[in-house]
């Protein structure tokens, strides 16, 4: 693969790494497979690690010069993405976000240059998941939908300049950025209510897999996991339904800089909504709640 000495990159992969120590190297590993025949540079985000994230991907870096480490002391995505977009990218014609714990498919970059090459209004083209129970579950939510996986996804270079002219960062805490990304590109940063059309500006690549380990019902481990994953999910889905009403008639630079200013200022979502189980309206309850909680505090 030629370094960036050799030649300036076209494309910068952003990885996304908190506590990922036994995994990143794969992850690595497989980029570094899947940019064969291409110039890029990878630079991984470590946010908030504490398990020596950093000190594996340096042992990494004398054999691939291509990669550097950002080590950043708040563990949160969020902010780990607006430090890469407004204070570390470069200005390459692609720019691809990874999460530290993926492996992505070979051909999975060139699969998502060449489809943002085909279209030329499209703003962001994700990749598809290949493994998981309800992958093809979710690749068709993902499909119909126009939402991202924060896995694997890319965005237009010329997109991520408009976002640093503009000004525009998630609110820190957000709880996953893949969905707030969605409607920003697939709105064409404009007001939810003024939109026009959109349909292809967020377009998908089914050539780019990317695969992550399933949760196994054998291991207790991964029950504890599973359970913070659904309430990562509850407090996920009110935060969506705050920030849709914040931007129905707001620009997108106009959101609050963290979740608590949010949480402090868009209208409460209802607490009796039904998500399709008990378990899950009653993690939904527990969320909204945790939203009065904030509303409640003394300024």
């Amino acid at each position: 693969m030629p370094s960036p000495a050799a030649q300036p990159a076209r494309c910068s992969i952003a990885v996304f790494a908190h506590n990922e120590a036994p995994r990143i190297a794969a992850t690595l590993r497989s980029i570094e497979a899947a940019a064969q025949g291409m110039a890029v540079e990878v630079v991984v985000l470590a946010n908030g690690c504490q398990d020596g994230t950093a000190q594996v991907v340096r042992g990494l870096m004398a054999a691939s010069p291509h990669v550097r480490v950002v080590e950043i002391a708040m563990a949160d995505k969020a902010n780990a993405w607006n430090t890469y977009v407004h204070t570390v990218a470069t200005t390459p014609t692609l720019h691809v976000f990874v999460d530290g714990d993926v492996q992505v498919a070979p051909g999975a970059l060139r699969a998502l240059a060449q489809r943002l090459e085909q279209v030329p209004e499209a703003h962001a083209v994700g990749g598809l998941p290949t493994t998981g129970r309800d992958r093809a579950g979710w690749s068709q939510r993902m499909l119909s939908q126009g939402t991202l996986a924060g896995g694997l996804y890319a965005l237009r270079g010329s997109f991520v300049q408009t976002l640093r002219q503009r000004g525009i960062r998630l609110p820190l805490g957000l709880v996953g950025e893949d969905w707030l990304v969605s409607l920003w590109a697939g709105r064409d940063l404009q007001p939810i209510a003024m939109a026009v059309g959109g349909r292809d500006h967020v377009v998908f690549a089914p050539e780019a897999g990317f695969a992550f380990r399933s949760l196994s019902p054998w291991r207790l481990r991964d029950y504890r996991t599973y359970l913070r994953r659904l309430w990562r999910y509850a407090q996920r889905g009110v935060q969506y339904e705050m920030v849709w009403q914040w931007l129905r008639l707001r620009l997108p630079e106009s959101l609050p800089p963290d979740v608590q200013s949010l949480y402090a200022q868009a209208p409460t979502p209802s607490r009796l909504l039904w998500t399709g189980s008990v378990f899950g309206s009653l993690l939904r309850c527990l969320a909204v709640q945790k939203v009065r909680r904030v509303r409640r505090r003394p300024n």
